[in-house]
């Protein structure tokens, strides 16, 4: 829907915001929201650049979503969707938007696993003694 309304043109230019009634959904969404390892983040599995996990239903309206939904299931609770566009700036490497891209004065386009990437220093190659 929001694609088709033209909010956004492809996945990476979403902020998805969720809210689950039931608590134990809610705490994995939370959990999955956390720094560590980002292949298991909300966003990663959504393919969108951020996933913003509402603490309660009163928040759903600050959160400015253009597109919304809600989906009920026996013993799954309550759960609310809704779409905006992601907030900062597109990194020019990975496509993602984040609110640090311009804050690296080397690498002004990056975010900042992007920069993390860039500025690693290249493992020093190793002599093998003959």
């Amino acid at each position: 829907m929001a694609r088709a309304g033209k909010l956004i043109g492809a996945s990476l230019d979403a902020k998805v915001y969720l809210y689950s009634s039931d608590p134990n959904l809610q705490r994995r969404f939370r959990e999955m929201s956390l720094p560590g390892d980002d292949a298991d983040k909300l966003h990663r599995i959504f393919i969108t650049s951020q996933v913003e996990v509402l603490p309660s239903m009163d928040h759903t309206s600050s959160t400015g979503a253009a597109f919304t939904g809600a989906y009920s299931a026996a013993g799954m609770g309550d759960l609310w969707i809704g779409v905006s566009r992601a907030d900062g700036s597109k990194c020019e490497r990975c496509w993602n938007y984040s609110q640090v891209v311009g804050s690296f004065v080397d690498h002004p386009t990056l975010c900042e696993r992007c920069y993390k990437v860039i500025t690693l220093e290249a493992t020093p190659n190793i002599a093998v003694a003959a």
